[in-house]
């Protein structure tokens, strides 16, 4: 449900940003239910595997916002670029961006990894 919630979320702020780079005219209320049905249904549809997959020690709070605000970020330096295809390529790549980053934030340490660190950090 967290999932569904953040994708809609974040096709009401991609339906914003792509008709900005577009240099289209406003959205209707059409293309923001549309975008937000579509975006809430992918992601209702792959959260839970990336979630139970990658993201199973992290707190569900971290799990919904982080990919949502560095999808966001992603369209939104597309934005400032000025380019349709920057858009779609950085948009996803701050949602791999951000569940790689928070897999690894919250991976867990087995012993052997400690016999491999020479305890330089």
């Amino acid at each position: 449900m967290a999932g569904a919630f953040s994708g809609a979320i974040a096709g009401a702020a991609l339906t914003v940003l792509g008709k900005v780079v577009a240099g289209a005219p406003p959205a209707t209320l059409r293309n923001y239910l549309w975008n937000m049905g579509i975006f809430g249904l992918l992601a209702a549809a792959t959260s839970p595997l990336v979630t139970w997959s990658a993201l199973r020690r992290v707190p569900i709070w971290r799990t919904v916002l982080e990919p949502l605000v560095a999808s966001i970020a992603g369209a939104a330096v597309g934005v400032l670029i000025g380019s349709g295809a920057a858009l779609l390529v950085l948009t996803p790549l701050g949602i791999v961006a951000a569940v790689l980053r928070l897999s690894y934030s919250y991976r867990v340490e087995r012993p052997a990894d400690r016999l491999l660190d020479d305890g330089a950090d």
